[in-house]
């Protein structure tokens, strides 16, 4: 893995500069048919009367796989939207040049083997950076909520309307899913299923039904000497 750092100081989120504590890790995919990563370094740091509006903290490019970072790690970028700029690092995969998009996120392909070429080499990097940061901040990839796309952030109400990156996938054909994506990042870890935290769900105790409310007052109260959180439910 390849990793260049190409600090965008021009560009008004890092001359803003708010650190951040990551929480997690969000993938992108670029939405252009553009496979350089340097396009979009340059982009980013292209200078305007108050700076680019928008930056990730890396980019990876679909021709190479080479990764260059835009942000420190730890300064609140403006990628996902929402409250996920709050808590998630952001990466942009690059896409295939030979792809036109034609409405949204649907788009046509004139060279479907070098599409999904240049589709292989940005997952596979993307899988060893994400490995990389994970054990950089000590994330669990398996863990609710700390791996997740664009599009998996909308839908948990932390992100913009995207749908990336899983619209490339599936337009490609290709296999990629980011529960597979999950799996492949944990893999590189050496982490197993058997090291994801267990779910956050509660689990109630039921110790006695009652038909005489006073009866079950009583009993209660008695329960609430050893367990003060115990109370009555009526069904």
């Amino acid at each position: 893995m390849k990793i260049t750092e190409k600090v965008c100081t021009k560009n008004q989120c890092y001359q803003v500069g708010k650190a951040f504590t990551p929480k997690g890790l969000m993938l992108h995919s670029v939405g252009c048919n553009q496979p350089s990563a340097e396009v979009f370094a340059a982009q980013f740091n292209n200078y305007q009367p108050n700076g680019q509006q928008i930056c990730v903290h890396g980019v990876i490019d679909a021709n190479n796989g080479d990764i260059i970072q835009l942000l420190p790690w730890t300064m609140r970028g403006w990628h996902g939207g929402g409250t996920s700029n709050d808590t998630h690092i952001g990466v942009e995969m690059c896409e295939p040049a030979c792809i036109k998009y034609t409405q949204g996120a649907t788009f046509t392909c004139s060279d479907l083997s070098t599409a999904r070429k240049n589709c292989e080499t940005a997952y596979n990097s993307a899988v060893e950076l994400f490995a990389y940061l994970c054990k950089k901040f000590g994330f669990n990839p398996l863990a609710d909520g700390v791996i997740v796309s664009h599009c998996e952030g909308h839908k948990r109400g932390i992100a913009s309307n995207h749908g990336d990156p899983e619209h490339l996938w599936r337009g490609l054909g290709m296999s990629y899913s980011m529960d597979g994506f999950r799996r492949d990042v944990a893999a590189a870890m050496g982490v197993t299923a058997a090291d994801k935290p267990a779910d956050t769900a509660k689990y109630y105790v039921q110790v006695g039904a009652f038909a005489s409310k006073a009866n079950a007052e009583a009993y209660v109260a008695e329960v609430k000497k050893k367990y003060p959180d115990a109370f009555i439910k009526i069904i």
